[in-house]
């Protein structure tokens, strides 16, 4: 009896480390799975940062946008009303003190 207990004692071992065998792959796999999930994690966060540092950006882009459209159109009303006939003219007369020519004074040059 006693040669089957000395026996039976190995197999007794081998078969509760084949219990413990899967625990440790669950254990391994759980583990793994818990690192993957942790990366994932950091790595929406890092992609949430980004969008948002960059549609800050854009929203900077586009005030300046506005500001710079605003100032075209304020350029395009000055400079329609500085091209106008009429108010070259009167800044010659008024700030240049320029005047019309008499017609005795006008040369024309041609063939």
């Amino acid at each position: 009896m006693i040669d089957i207990m000395t026996d039976a004692s190995p197999m007794l071992a081998a078969k509760r480390e084949r219990e413990r065998s899967p625990s440790r792959r669950y254990w391994l796999a759980f583990c793994t799975l818990l690192v993957l999930v942790m990366i994932s994690a950091l790595a929406v966060i890092d992609s949430t940062h980004v969008s948002r540092r960059r549609l800050n950006a854009l929203q900077q882009l586009e005030l300046q946008r506005n500001a710079i459209q605003v100032e075209y159109t304020r350029l395009l009303l000055e400079q329609s009303s500085l091209v106008s006939q009429g108010k070259v003219e009167d800044m010659a007369v008024s700030e240049l003190g320029m005047e019309t020519p008499d017609m005795s004074k006008v040369v024309v040059l041609g063939d």
